[in-house]
């Protein structure tokens, strides 16, 4: 307590400044109380008078049981009565023949039991003097005053007793206050390397991982998973697991786990400390037991987001209780994961939507295939690799026979639908590694990696075929959709560039179309085949 409050409590005739022992935890305020409480009280039945506010003097009724006949409490009213006259907001003075405590303190704020500071004495005068102050002041009556007096001061015995047993309990409540501070810190410290750890992550499932990963190893559980429930979907989907890095996705029954309905249900965290012993639903309790569960946790995460539905961490143990530290710990980092979950959403939205602008500056509209830009950069690519390494390189290119003709008879949307299904039809029909693209107009162009000629030749007649193969909607049989395509092959000694290569292919379609169409021909160096 500081010396300002000492000052004005020992402004009391008779009180000594020296005599109070500080404090400054409302937690030990209480500490101590009990502990007189308990020293005084196993005394016997002895005449006891105990003046107190009313907020201790609850505490004193509920300690007191049975010695209530021969113990009086009474209760000083010191908002109302005392005002700043008394430099206090919880008085604790207890009157017995086996001791004398004198016990006051104040807080600053009445929801913080840190911003609290207090003393306490075992000396008679002080308790005295504070009793002559509260009876000047209005807040006890004469008669109480009177009270304390007929109670018989104790003996220097009694006084050193009580003195031991209340320098242990503070001494130990003081030591409690430490380890919890230390406990603190720890966790600050654990709360900080996982945000450390899920703020380099970027991917949604990254941060979950790391999330349930470094919560296991804090606070010990043998199951530790993140779940994610659409609304009235009747499974749920745990996409992160501490046992397993690779489970992204797995989908689970949610009537085999009704502590997740009931968390969704009320919104709020569900703990169970012992299967064993808890009463309730038996539905409920018996999956737990089957499961080979005794303690279990779920946290809200994220709760009924359109994006990303509802996300529930979900941590069990086979063994012990999860106790009020580890569940506030819960807590506080599933806060933090929410936080980095909504940044890792915005990223991955980002992401997704300069893919699709990507894509869209590279693809033709109509027909879905790369377009003519992208085909050249990606002809130029090939083209430097294969002369570099002597590697084979083909190039086709086709277009559609009477195209400006099948226009005009069936309409320019027909057309359209044409050339879309022979896109469709080409990719169908061409490997992994090959590039189709439109070239412009009705023309299109594959681009074959590492193919030779009679590889080329092969594919070209495939593509050929199935063009040709089936009618196309809106096009009557009688009026078949064929193509004419052009083939250039690599000529290492005699082609020294992309463009080289594709106008040989260019040349081998003019020779297709002078030569009947429906069919596909072959460069070979300055002719064709």
């Amino acid at each position: 307590m500081e010396s300002s409050l000492l000052d004005r409590v020992s402004d009391a005739p008779g009180a000594t400044l020296s005599t109070f022992i500080p404090l400054h935890d409302y937690a030990v305020f209480c500490a101590l109380m009990r502990e007189a409480m308990a020293k005084i009280l196993d005394g016997g039945s002895t005449p006891t008078v105990i003046v107190a506010d009313s907020e201790s003097a609850a505490q004193v009724n509920e300690y007191v049981g049975e010695a209530s006949e021969w113990v009086s409490v009474l209760v000083v009213g010191l908002a109302e009565k005392v005002g700043g006259l008394l430099p206090s907001d919880r008085v604790f003075l207890c009157f017995s023949p086996h001791g004398t405590l004198s016990l006051v303190g104040s807080r600053a704020d009445q929801n913080e039991d840190d911003c609290f500071s207090g003393g306490w004495s075992l000396k008679r005068r002080n308790a005295d003097a504070i009793v002559s102050r509260l009876r000047q002041c209005g807040a006890v009556e004469q008669a109480a005053v009177r009270a304390t007096q007929r109670i018989p001061k104790p003996s220097d015995d009694e006084v050193s007793s009580l003195a031991l047993t209340l320098m242990s309990a503070h001494a130990n409540a003081q030591a409690v206050q430490q380890e919890t501070i230390a406990r603190d810190k720890d966790d600050l410290f654990s709360v900080l390397s996982i945000l450390k750890s899920i703020s380099a992550k970027r991917r949604a499932h990254d941060i979950l991982f790391v999330f349930v990963e470094q919560i296991s190893n804090v606070v010990k559980s043998e199951r530790c998973s993140i779940v994610r429930i659409w609304g009235g979907d009747p499974f749920g989907h745990v996409m992160a697991s501490h046992e397993d890095a690779t489970v992204t996705d797995k989908t689970i029954e949610l009537f085999k786990y009704p502590e997740l309905h009931q968390c969704m249900t009320t919104q709020k965290k569900i703990v169970i400390n012992d299967a064993r012993t808890t009463e309730g639903d038996e539905a409920f309790v018996g999956e737990l037991k089957k499961a080979g569960i005794n303690s279990l946790v779920v946290i809200p995460i994220v709760l009924f987001d359109q994006h990303v539905g509802s996300l529930l961490l979900r941590a069990a143990r086979t063994e012990g209780n999860f106790s009020a530290r580890e569940i506030s710990f819960f807590e506080i980092v599933a806060e933090a994961a929410s936080n980095a979950l909504e940044r890792a959403q915005l990223f991955e939205s980002i992401q997704v939507a300069n893919e699709r602008l990507e894509r869209l500056a590279i693809t033709d509209g109509l027909t879905g295939l790369y377009n003519h830009r992208h085909f050249r950069e990606h002809l130029q690519k090939e083209f430097d690799r294969a002369s570099r390494y002597r590697l084979p390189l083909a190039c086709l290119i086709f277009d559609v026979d009477d195209f400006k003709k099948l226009n005009d008879t069936f309409g320019h949307l027909v057309g359209d639908n044409v050339l879309k299904e022979i896109s469709t039809r080409t990719l169908r029909c061409v490997r992994k590694s090959d590039l189709v693209a439109r070239y412009g107009g009705e023309e299109f162009v594959v681009i074959m990696p590492q193919t030779g000629r009679e590889g080329a030749e092969v594919e070209g007649e495939r593509i050929r075929a199935i063009i040709a193969d089936a009618p196309y909607s809106g096009v009557p049989h009688e009026h078949p959709v064929t193509i004419s395509g052009g083939i250039g092959i690599l000529d290492h000694d005699t082609m020294l560039n992309a463009e080289d290569l594709l106008r040989a292919a260019d040349q081998a379609l003019y020779e297709a179309k002078r030569n009947g169409k429906n069919r596909v021909v072959t460069a070979v160096g300055e002719g064709t085949s």
